[in-house]
């Protein structure tokens, strides 16, 4: 169930995202300033996982935060968007040896998390001795045990980075500083049902455990993502990284090792809605089924989504219905989105805007009836539009099909025939 309130019939030619440009800019205020307050010599980094739309990408690099990427494909984005290598945090499990080699000469912050990288790093090391090559770890460890109940992979653990418990983080320890790496950094990133303030406080527990055992000497920590992130409400911001300075600060100096953060979704997720119409309304049996242009492929792509929608209608209607069920323009009936209760009676051309539909959904986006849906800015009473939806040229670009029983390229976006835009 969800709750719902008037729109306005104005807005974009559906199905469209909007993101709310004047709320974005409020939630990087906050996060910056909670970084400025607790931890001024820190790193706030954007996950290009969460959202790699190009204008939200060039939005950050211009507000001054840097690349937080996991693999190959999005550290070239990232270079293509204007970003230079040496602000960019280049985490995830399957970088290339070319790649990971670039990034370190380049001057990029590198957290490894593969053997394969840590074995690769130390090859360059000996090649090129006169370099101070320095790299950081992701570091495996247990959540669950410290916090149960609130990891999101119960007692099977993480299975991401170098485990502090088996000896495979003391191995790679081993090897890079053999080869004269310098361990100049410790990532802790840990996915959490809760996103408490419990997670960061134990992740800034088992960093310090591992500083003092290891007697390590960091240029930084990662702490990652993760972060709650709302209007109203707690934890907030501020919460968080004074949290994460209060468990760290016995064992490093902030002044010297610097905070690196990683939000994706608690700075976009709230910032951004999907505008939608209604196509038809059908009766069947005792429920209504309010058919829209819209589908869980837009906003609930990976179908696992639990809680509500915050919904706003845009209705001709005065009088309500008891449920109607919201089902998007898909062939599958598990496409269907949300339930209204007591809402106006939706007909064909009435709008609907689902709020809070940021984080993930344009990433993990498919291409499965309809391809992708424009994406506009919003600020004040004004759209810009910054992705125009995609048509046929768009979808069949960098493909080769068959004409004749020969390959052939498709037409270019300006062409006629089926590589040609189309309007709809």
């Amino acid at each position: 169930m969800v709750g719902w309130q008037h729109e306005s019939g104005a807005g974009p030619t559906t199905p469209a995202f909007v993101i709310d440009g004047d709320l974005l800019d409020g939630f990087v205020d906050r996060f910056q300033a909670a970084l400025e307050a607790h931890w001024p010599h820190s790193i706030l980094s954007y996950s290009f996982k969460t959202n790699s739309l190009p204008w939200l990408v060039s939005y950050m690099r211009e507000r001054g935060i840097w690349a937080e990427v996991v693999s190959d494909a999005e550290y070239d984005l990232a270079l293509a968007l204007g970003y230079p290598p040496d602000r960019i945090v280049y985490n995830g499990p399957v970088k290339s040896r070319e790649r990971l080699r670039s990034a370190l000469l380049e001057g990029s912050i590198v957290n490894l998390d593969a053997k394969r990288e840590a074995t690769w790093s130390a090859e360059l090391a000996r090649e090129r001795p006169e370099l101070d090559l320095a790299v950081g770890l992701r570091v495996n460890w247990d959540l669950e045990a410290r916090r149960p109940g609130e990891s999101t992979t119960g007692e099977e653990g993480s299975r991401f980075g170098f485990s502090a418990d088996n000896g495979e983080l003391d191995r790679a320890i081993t090897e890079l500083t053999g080869a004269g790496v310098r361990i100049a950094g410790l990532h802790m990133h840990r996915n959490s049902s809760t996103q408490s303030l419990g997670v960061y406080e134990a992740a800034g527990t088992v960093a310090a455990e591992i500083i003092r055992s290891r007697g390590l000497d960091l240029d930084w920590i990662d702490i990652g993502g993760g972060f709650f992130g709302s209007v109203e409400g707690s934890p907030t911001f501020d919460d968080y990284i004074s949290t994460i300075r209060r468990t760290l600060q016995p064992v490093i100096d902030p002044d010297r090792t610097r905070l690196i953060v990683e939000p994706g979704g608690s700075l976009i997720a709230v910032p951004v809605e999907f505008h939608a119409s209604v196509l038809d309304v059908k009766q069947v049996g005792e429920h209504t089924v309010v058919v829209t242009d819209a589908s869980r492929t837009d906003i609930d792509p990976l179908f696992r989504r639990r809680r509500g929608y915050g919904v706003r209608l845009a209705a001709a209607a005065t009088e309500t219905r008891p449920e109607q069920i919201i089902a998007g323009f898909t062939c599958m009936e598990e496409d269907r989105i949300t339930r209204l209760t007591d809402a106006p009676a939706l007909a064909e051309h009435d709008r609907i805007v689902f709020s809070r539909v940021g984080a993930y959904t344009m990433s993990y986006q498919s291409t499965f009836i309809e391809f992708l849906p424009a994406v506009h800015v919003r600020r004040g009473d004004a759209l810009t539009q910054v992705r125009r939806r995609w048509g046929v040229a768009d979808y069949l670009q960098g493909n080769l099909y068959l004409e004749g029983g020969e390959l052939v390229e498709p037409p270019g976006p300006g062409a006629a025939g089926p590589g040609g835009p189309l309007s709809r």
